[in-house]
């Protein structure tokens, strides 16, 4: 009589898409706000003394957006390159 050997069984793990995000959109955008919020602050900071309130605070909006702007950009250029796939 033999003896039959036990295999382990393969545990099949799914794989992680290579696409998916790794961080949700949520996260993201509260990330995105605190850094623009930052920036403007910090560049609002820096241009106050040399130029002015007005100056400083349009350059401050100036920096945050352009946050925004390239993360925007960035999420558009994303979507555009992976639907041609």
């Amino acid at each position: 009589m033999k003896t039959q050997k036990n295999h382990p069984k393969r545990v099949e793990t799914p794989q992680q898409d290579l696409a998916a995000p790794w961080i949700s959109m949520r996260t993201g955008l509260i990330v995105m706000t605190i850094t623009s919020l930052v920036m403007a602050a910090l560049t609002a900071w820096q241009v106050i003394p040399e130029r002015g309130w007005l100056e400083g605070l349009l350059w401050g909006l100036l920096f945050g957006g352009l946050v925004w702007v390239i993360f925007f950009g960035n999420l558009l250029l994303n979507r555009f390159l992976r639907r041609k796939q």
